[in-house]
């Protein structure tokens, strides 16, 4: 039976944080997202996946200042090797029971909208709904595609996230200010 355990990630572990997500994500850079989330009273809570032992992914919860009743899925992947054995989709319930226990109302997240086809599945199968994000406040989602994925964690019925700011430019331009 599988043994996952989740692991905060700290000043202690952020070199293997960064590592692993610079692993899953190359083309991306999470560091400054990481690091903030060691500060005090940070939005950010980023945790190690490590099923028997062994390190195999990395997921996060974060919140906008404009919108306090959505979680947002952060910095979520598996490594390749352990996909496809159901720890994706165990982690992201963790990541909705941690959003319930919070109280917020709705789960969140972004992702590219072209060539990620898997992902899209993966999300669409546990239960989010799509929508394309386009705000011409946010000139990165002209360029760069995203899909916003929710679910709606009550019984409450799923409000869209209508292409709402997501600060997609700023945090292109942060991960690009740390390479």
């Amino acid at each position: 039976m599988e043994n996952m355990e989740l692991v905060k990630v700290t000043k202690e572990n952020i070199e293997e944080a960064v590592s692993l997500q610079k692993e899953l994500f190359p083309d991306e850079n999470g560091r400054a997202n990481l690091e903030a989330s060691l500060m005090d009273g940070s939005v950010f809570t980023y945790a190690l996946i490590y099923e028997e032992g062994e390190l195999a992914g990395i997921i996060g919860i974060y919140e906008y200042d404009e919108d306090h009743e959505s979680a947002w899925l952060g910095w979520f992947g598996i490594r390749e090797g352990l996909r496809r054995r159901q720890l994706g989709s165990k982690a992201i319930r963790r990541f909705e029971e941690e959003a319930s226990a919070r109280r917020y109302r709705f789960a969140r997240l972004y992702t590219d909208a072209s060539d990620n086809d898997a992902a899209i599945a993966f999300y669409r199968k546990n239960g989010y709904v799509s929508e394309l994000y386009m705000n011409p406040d946010d000139p990165a989602s002209i360029e760069y595609p995203m899909l916003i994925f929710s679910k709606s964690l009550t019984f409450d019925p799923l409000v869209p996230w209508n292409s709402r700011n997501i600060h997609l430019t700023e945090q292109i331009d942060l991960q690009n200010r740390q390479k």
